[in-house]
């Protein structure tokens, strides 16, 4: 059973005095006997609730970009803490597990307004995730009892928060930015821009801001920004999360006729099923109205078929496939063209190997920006105790990487299961959840001493 952090109890409290947003709280109470807290049941409750979820969302916004909290937390920050690069999935599990293993609460750096990593990249659905919604604890892909949803030490699950076969990112991003509320310090609009040595510990240099001094950096940035953003217009030529900022819009899709997507993983993926109606739905968007008729996949060995897509993708994406078939009337909204595109911007359009498109979507990947000081080369592979790689440690300063930006390889183990037959399942929560877990759980305590 936990205890509510302040925050936590701030919004409970908020909440509560709300009657038009209070009411799934005060319903899920009749369940509270099933939940390990009444907190726990609390917090399910206003996450089943629309009114109650958008409410606890726009609180928790507030309460993070407030300037006089942000600089009373840097002014405070204490020598032998803990500094977490980044908000999002990894930052929350380190954070859950440090402090529930009886460790003071880590400091969270953030350089947008708003936590949560890529999942809170909006606040509206705008991408599912790709593993299945069910209960349990962590576990491997292909272990029924496991919930590959999973963030270890959260005061609420993501099979709390919908019954989704498969979840929307704000789901997830949900149970991280509560997680974050319980157990860290967030500072936002905070730009890391070099970390040294400052004796045992390290200095901090933040844009616009005076430096800090900690104990110990964890950098857990993620995968990074858009590696082609620099092409981008944000109009006519999009990065994938340019593009699910225009779903968040009214008529996202209004005069998109034909559009090009480019890339093949996860991403790009999740921009195709968007453009074709099997996404979240967009805002203020009908069928009637706001229908693309072509899309053109730029992408490097996809199938191109129905029945090859069908044999070789996995079931998250299925539903893609058919569209690679024309329809009764011979009209065939989706074609797979396997081969590289860089698109040119035109005055109200893209230019792509002669095609011109409304829109182009680049999902080409992402890049993690240079922080002076952390350099990818200077860091090597971290093992827990019982010899698992769990992050990377920096060769001369008290830093380590977590989670994706790590990059951290496939275990024996992980081979032999087919686990590292899916190139995507490198960054996986399910792979780097409890390898994340592992570090926070058997680090020593940090200290300048």
């Amino acid at each position: 059973m936990f205890e509510p952090s302040a925050q936590i109890e701030s919004l409970l409290a908020a909440v509560a005095a709300e009657k038009s947003v209070s009411g799934g709280m005060r319903a899920m109470m009749q369940r509270q006997s099933e939940f390990d807290s009444p907190f726990a049941a609390q917090l399910t409750g206003i996450a089943l609730d629309p009114h109650g979820r958008a409410f606890a969302d726009a609180f928790l916004d507030d309460y993070w970009v407030d300037q006089a909290r942000r600089q009373n937390l840097l002014d405070a920050v204490d020598t032998d803490r803990e500094l977490i690069i980044g908000s999002g999935f990894h930052a929350a599990v380190y954070a859950a597990v440090r402090v529930l293993s009886g460790l003071p609460k880590p400091l969270v750096l953030e350089r947008h307004d708003r936590p949560g990593g890529t999942f809170a990249m909006t606040a509206r659905p705008t991408f599912y995730l790709n593993s299945r919604n069910r209960a349990g604890n962590a576990g491997l892909a292909g272990d029924q009892g496991s919930a590959l949803n999973y963030l270890p030490g959260a005061p609420i699950q993501a099979a709390n928060v919908s019954m989704a076969e498969y979840q929307t990112n704000v789901d997830m991003a949900l149970v991280i930015r509560l997680t974050l509320a319980q157990y860290a310090d967030v500072v936002t609009g905070a730009t890391v821009g070099s970390v040294t040595r400052d004796g045992t510990g390290v200095e901090i240099d933040i844009a616009d801001r005076g430096p800090l001094f900690a104990a110990r950096i964890i950098d857990a940035r993620g995968l990074g920004d858009p590696t082609d953003q620099d092409l981008a217009n944000g109009a006519t030529i999009c990065t994938f999360p340019q593009f699910m900022q225009r779903l968040t819009g009214r008529w996202p899709l209004r005069g998109l006729r034909r559009v090009a997507v480019i890339g093949g993983g996860d991403s790009g993926k999740c921009a195709v099923e968007a453009l074709l109606g099997i996404g979240p739905a967009p805002l203020l968007a009908a069928a009637a109205l706001d229908t693309v008729e072509r899309v053109d996949w730029y992408a490097g060995d996809l199938p191109t078929t129905c029945d090859d897509w069908q044999q070789d993708i996995r079931g998250r994406y299925q539903a893609i496939g058919r569209y690679l078939r024309p329809d009764r009337h011979g009209a065939q909204r989706l074609a797979v063209r396997n081969r590289r595109a860089q698109p040119i911007a035109l005055l109200g359009s893209a230019l792509i190997n002669g095609r011109s498109y409304d829109l182009a979507v680049a999902c080409t990947g992402n890049t993690t920006a240079t922080i002076s000081g952390l350099y990818a080369g200077d860091f090597e592979e971290y093992a827990a105790p019982d010899g698992t790689v769990v992050a990377r440690r920096h060769a001369d300063l008290p830093a380590f990487q977590i989670g994706p930006h790590a990059r951290l390889p496939f275990t024996q183990r992980e081979q032999a299961d087919g686990i590292a037959d899916i190139a995507a399942n490198a960054v996986a929560m399910f792979r780097t959840a409890t390898k994340t877990a592992a570090l926070a759980a058997t680090l020593d305590p940090a200290t300048r001493n």
